[in-house]
Parts: C-alpha cells; structure tokens; sequence
C-alpha cells in the first residue's frame, strides 16, 4: 500500500470497473510505482501485460481497477480462478492478488463498497467459495485495512479473512559456495520422466488443501507455456530408481521483475554483509533502488515422504545450478513449523514473513480439514 500523502483539496470522482484492454498501461505503472511496505521495500514490474502471469495457472481471471476521469487508474486488483482439492476432490480455487491503491484512492471506503459485491459475482459465476491471499507480517496497515473485522466492514458485508498459515519467503544466497555440496542421488529430468513427475506432484497435492491437480496434460501444458520452464529445468531425487522428490527452479523475469524500491531496518544490514562477501568473491552485489532481482523461484517442490533428506539433496543439485548462473539467490516458500525445514540448514538465508488467508464471503464457513491442514497448495512464483 502506498504511503500517506496529502489528498486535494477537490477530490476526485473514481470509479471500480472491470478492466479493458487499455488500461493495462495504466495498472503496469501503478504496480511499478506503488512499493510493498515492509523492511525491504518491492515493486512489481509486469511484461508483456499485467494479465499474462494469470495465464500460466488460472483457468479464468478478473481484473478491476479503480479510474478516474481521464482514465487514469489509481487501484487495481485481480481474482485469478484455478482448479484445486479441497477435501480430495477438485473444485474451484480463488487467489487474490495486485491489490493496489494510489494516494488519490486510499481513504474512500472502495474495498466497503466494492469488495463483497466482485467476490460473489465470482462465486456465482465459477463456482468458487474459497479465495488465498498472501500478506507480508510487516506490512501492518494492509493487514489493518483488510483482515480487521470492524462494524463498519460487516456492515457492508466485506469478505472475512481467516489465517491458514504462516511461511517464510525464504531467500538462499548464492554468494558462498557450498563446500561440502550433497546432490547424491538428484539427476535433471528428461522427457522419459513427465509422467513420474506429474504423478509426484499429484500426489504431493492430494495432501494438501486447494492443492493443484497435476496430470500428465496439465505439466505438459505448463512447460509449452511457462517461458524458460522445461522438464530439463526439474531436478529429480531418486531412491532405488523411483523418483521420491522435484523442484524447478525458474526465473520469472519473462512476466515478472521484483524491483527494489529500497532497503530498511533489518535487510539494510544484510545488504551491507552480503554485498561485502560478494565483493570478495566477485560475486554479484544486490541490487540498488530501482534495480530488479536476479534470482529463481523454486517451483513444483514436492517430497510427498516430509523427508527432509531429500530436499536437502534437491537443494544443494539447485544450489549450485543457480550459482553457477550468477543469479543472487533463489526463493523459496518455507511454511513455518514444516518438517522439511531441517533442509534448509546450513544455508545463508533471509526470511520475509508473510500469512496465507483464505478469503470467504460472510456465511461461508471454512471447515477445520482446511484449517487444522499442511501447508495449503500455493505457488509462490504466481502471486
């Protein structure tokens, strides 16, 4: 959300419409040029379009945005529509997302007036009950404007925002080299392999709730569509010749940049030490303000057996690709309390905290299988 400036004295008049293909300018500028409040300070760049990451995994999207007068757009937010389990059946899944306000549209009461009326027009027209969103634990004024219950906001009949988890945004850096490197038993996939690695993930998501179903089709579609994305990006973790593990690391630049908008409190120390190792290993330094992130998500993690061995053996087969690379690190979803944590030992790391909320319409209860459940099925890369 963006910092707090003095509105004119004539406010003026906006309104919430879907998105038209022109705007798309508009809502690209607006992500660039509102930053994420939290110790390290991000925006968002989009390419080709703002729409064009939605296409990699939803079935359907809708895109709003707050105008005014002149077309200018001054909020915008999107509802992306996919396929997910919930209770081991596949249903419909919301996720919630590029939710921004300019200083002109903050104050107005927008999400009052115009939030419960787009998610029920969605859940009429997909089927959808159940919507994620993510919020970083720093950034306390979104989270005061939009999972605070008020009189107010349930007197409009806001969505209600229920905490399922809490999980780290897990950066490893690439500046030190792994000395005793452990990728025993980890190979690059090959074609041969797609139906073993759909199967995996399948499987790996049955057990989750909202979990992305994963045949054959669906992974195959993915790597003609995901740009850089093949079955040679998958590292797979093999024990007596099945494969027990994957993850692909992939750089999202082709749709998304993460550009630093600046460095505070705590990140601003870590800049400091990091950047004096990278020097002295002529490694790449962070980047400054107004400069992006080169780094890789890593994607279709699954080890179904929590077994933290291999993704430990995963991580270090990644480790070194993406070092050898040159990217800065590589960013990983790591759920709070999670059994495969361990894994992660011994690694230079960051952590963002953030909260995964399921969204619902009031009268919509959220049942305790997705409550008292694991993690929730939740690509990162995608938000």
């Amino acid at each position: 959300m963006a910092s707090r400036a003095r509105r004119p004295a004539a406010a003026e008049q906006l309104v919430v419409r879907q998105a038209r293909p022109e705007d798309d300018e508009g809502r690209r500028a607006l992500l660039a040029g509102v930053a994420m409040d939290a110790d390290l300070a991000l925006s968002v760049r989009r390419s080709p379009t703002v729409d064009a990451m939605y296409a990699l995994h939803a079935s359907a999207w809708e895109s709003w945005v707050v105008a005014g007068s002149n077309g200018n757009i001054e909020g915008m937010g999107s509802v992306h529509v996919r396929d997910g389990y919930i209770d081991g059946v596949v249903g419909k899944v919301g996720y919630l997302g590029d939710l921004r306000f300019s200083t002109r549209a903050e104050g107005r009461h927008l999400l009052d007036r115009a939030y419960g009326p787009i998610l029920t027009g969605v859940r009429d027209r997909f089927g959808c009950e159940y919507f994620l969103t993510a919020i970083i634990s720093s950034n306390a004024r979104a989270r005061r404007a939009l999972t605070v219950q008020t009189e107010r906001s349930a007197r409009h009949g806001r969505p209600r925002y229920t905490l399922l988890r809490e999980f780290d945004i897990r950066s490893l850096h690439l500046v030190l080299p792994r000395l005793r490197s452990k990728a025993r038993g980890v190979r690059r996939a090959t074609a041969a392999d797609i139906p073993a690695v759909a199967a995996l993930l399948d499987e790996d998501a049955r057990r989750r709730p909202f979990g992305y179903p994963m045949s054959e089709a669906e992974l195959r579609r993915r790597l003609a569509t995901w740009p850089g994305l093949t079955i040679g990006s998958f590292h797979v973790a093999e024990r007596a010749g099945e494969i027990v593990g994957c993850v692909a690391p992939w750089d999202a630049a082709p749709v998304k940049q993460t550009v630093v908008a600046g460095y505070r409190g705590a990140m601003s120390r870590v800049r400091l030490m990091h950047d004096a190792a990278a020097r002295l290993l002529r490694r790449p330094q962070l980047p400054k303000p107004e400069e992006p992130f080169c780094y890789q998500y890593l994607t279709h993690l699954a080890v179904p057996s929590g077994d933290a061995t291999v993704l430990r053996t995963l991580l270090a087969s990644a480790y070194s690709s993406a070092r050898r690379a040159g990217f800065h690190f590589l960013s990983a979803c790591a759920p709070v309390g999670d059994p495969l944590d361990e894994a992660y030992r011994g690694y230079l790391t960051t952590n963002l905290r953030a909260q995964l909320y399921v969204v619902t319409l009031p009268g919509t209860k959220v049942p305790d299988t997705i409550l008292n459940a694991s993690m929730p099925g939740f690509e990162m890369a995608l938000v």
